[in-house]
């Protein structure tokens, strides 16, 4: 028998869970993968900023010589404008350094570093506002402002590298993530794939099993409802057959008739040859009647030589009276069953089902009373109940 549990239900909970487990974990990686191209960017800015810094130190420079060169004031605006983005650079620097700590100290050396150029480039300023370009001591200032960049550019590169470092650090990992991912994807697919085909294998598994046992069924819905021998309707069968077309004739207003069947001089052909001789003559006397009977007439064994017949759609009695002379016709001659020929009659009684007060059982007792005054009569004829 199959266990729907063990077979089908735990492998298909087992291969869920499997999948949710996988599509979760690459939720977890595209999740991953945001926060990888996230700090990314965060950390191209932060480059971007001391790129910024550095440009604006040096426009700060540069204004600072041209001022010192051309006496034109405009170069202080020009000055004061790239300080002014040097500082909000570096504040925004600062800002940042909160997530990359790393980067803390860098800043307070580069600002420090920054303080002190514009330090150096004010003073230069001031004195050229008072002496002119040739005060002697302004080459002195120049030299120690070249130093002072010179250090600052060190230590942007400084601050720029670790931030690279970061960088492909970061990139290394979402290689290894997006390969995650990919086998990950695959294995999702292969999974998908299998359940797809584990489900059609037991499905057909589960339709062979549904039809094998409803083919047992049905076998034992025959054995149990059919003569072994014969393989016609027994009594059991017999009976559900007949009720199920009373209750169709109550209900279609039409009638039927019940043949009540005893075979002549069986038991004599029983006792002289044997049992088995008889169960063969009796396979061929069923096989004789269904050969005389329609398609739609249910014919049966109720047991021994009895046999009984459903008959219906029929037009009236003479209809009937041909039919069972037919079935009588049907034993005239000698049946030969191995070496022996054999002779056997019917003696038939009939009653028609001709209103709702007649029920399956009184109609069966009246067949049957009619096929025993048959017997008596002479045997091997019909004769029709007269209710």
């Amino acid at each position: 028998m199959l266990n729907y549990k063990k077979e089908i239900i735990y492998p298909l909970l087992a291969a869920s869970l499997l999948i949710s487990v996988v599509m979760l974990s690459l939720f977890y990686t595209m999740y991953n993968l945001n926060k990888i191209e996230k700090n990314k960017d965060f950390i191209d800015m932060q480059r971007f900023n001391i790129i910024t810094l550095r440009n604006a130190v040096l426009d700060a420079e540069t204004s600072q010589r041209g001022y010192l060169i051309t006496n034109n004031v405009t170069f202080l605006d020009h000055y004061n404008e790239s300080k002014i983005q040097a500082y909000k650079t570096i504040g925004d620097l600062t800002k940042s350094a909160r997530k990359l700590t790393t980067l803390t100290p860098m800043l307070e050396k580069i600002q420090r570093l920054c303080d002190d150029k514009f330090s150096i480039i004010e003073a230069s300023t001031t004195v050229q506002l008072s002496a002119g370009s040739y005060a002697s001591h302004l080459s002195l200032s120049k030299d120690r402002g070249k130093i002072v960049m010179d250090n600052i550019r060190t230590a942007l590169m400084e601050a720029d590298g670790d931030l690279l470092e970061r960088r492909h650090t970061l990139n290394n990992r979402m290689q290894t993530t997006i390969l995650y991912s990919i086998i990950a994807g695959v294995a999702l697919a292969l999974m998908i794939f299998g359940i797809l085909i584990f489900s059609y294998l037991n499905t057909l598994h589960l339709f062979n099993v549904i039809l094998s046992s409803s083919n047992k069924v049905d076998h034992l819905n025959h054995q149990a409802s059919h003569d072994p021998l014969t393989n016609l309707l027994n009594r059991r069968g017999f009976e559900n057959k007949l009720q199920h077309i009373h209750d169709n004739a109550i209900i279609e207003k039409q009638k039927y008739a019940i043949f009540y069947m005893d075979l002549d001089n069986f038991k004599t052909v029983n006792d002289q040859y044997s049992h088995a001789i008889g169960d063969q003559l009796l396979i061929t006397v069923s096989q004789l009647f269904q050969s005389c009977l329609r398609e739609h007439d249910a014919l049966a064994r109720l047991g021994g030589d009895e046999f009984t017949l459903i008959v219906q759609k029929f037009k009236d009695k003479d209809e009937l009276e041909t039919l069972a002379n037919r079935l009588i016709n049907a034993l005239k001659k000698p049946i030969a069953v191995e070496n022996a020929m054999l002779s056997v009659g019917v003696s038939i009684g009939v009653a028609i089902h001709r209103s709702d007060a007649f029920t399956p059982q009184k109609l069966m007792m009246a067949a049957d009373k009619a096929m025993y005054h048959a017997k008596n009569s002479g045997k091997n004829k019909v004769v029709f109940d007269p209710c």
